[in-house]
Formats: C-alpha cells, structure tokens, sequence
C-alpha cells in the first residue's frame, strides 16, 4: 500500500501570521485613541483586542505610566468622559431603574481603575 499524502498545505505557503505589537506599544495606540473619543469597543476592535474590558485594561496600564500633572491631566479627562457616559445611561435608561443601577455600578468600577 502506498504511503498517505497529507492533504493539508505545506507550512511555507500559508499566510504569515501579523505580528502583535509589544504591550507598551498596544497600551500607548490604547490611551491615545481612548483620548480622541474612541469607546472601549471601538479600541478593542481596532487594535484586535478581544473584548472592551481588554482595551480598557490597556488603557489602565498606559495611564499607570504617566506620573505627576499628565498623569492627572488624563484622568480628568477620562472622568469627563465617564460623566458624560453616565449622564447617557440616566436619560437613555430612565424607564428602567433596575438597568440604569447596573450600568452605574458598571461606571462606578471604570472610575474606580483610573484611580488606583
């Protein structure tokens, strides 16, 4: 009996993977593009994140090198961004109670990273 030829594609023909940049890097793209407005969604899909929470993450770390007034100048940023975010949620959800405590339980934890 003949030996089985595989009938899979030879390793070499096969598209290289795209190499993900170093983390510094990904969080650096992450606070930049969290400061021209972009969502946590929207991070996590433009940089190949995964999920929200990743980009968030991301942006926790980039923030965490910043030290003194730019460290500063960035979470009030981001405050104000979140003061807007919860504003939306109150209007937006205000026929259900039970939704607008749990997504401001949800904001509450993203002020509570930028802060550590």
């Amino acid at each position: 009996m003949p030996p089985r030829r595989s009938t899979s594609a030879p390793e070499r023909s096969r598209p290289a993977r795209r190499q993900r940049p170093a983390t510094r890097e990904v969080d650096a793209q992450a606070l930049a593009l969290r400061e021209s407005g972009s969502s946590y969604s929207a991070i996590a899909r433009r940089l190949e994140l995964g999920r929200a929470v990743d980009a968030h993450r991301s942006f926790v770390r980039a923030l965490g090198a910043h030290q003194g007034d730019e460290r500063q100048r960035l979470i009030d940023n981001e405050e104000a961004r979140l003061d807007l975010l919860e504003q939306r949620i109150r209007e937006r959800d205000a026929a259900d109670p039970e939704k607008v405590t749990r997504r401001l339980i949800g904001v509450d934890k993203l002020r509570e990273a930028i802060r550590r």
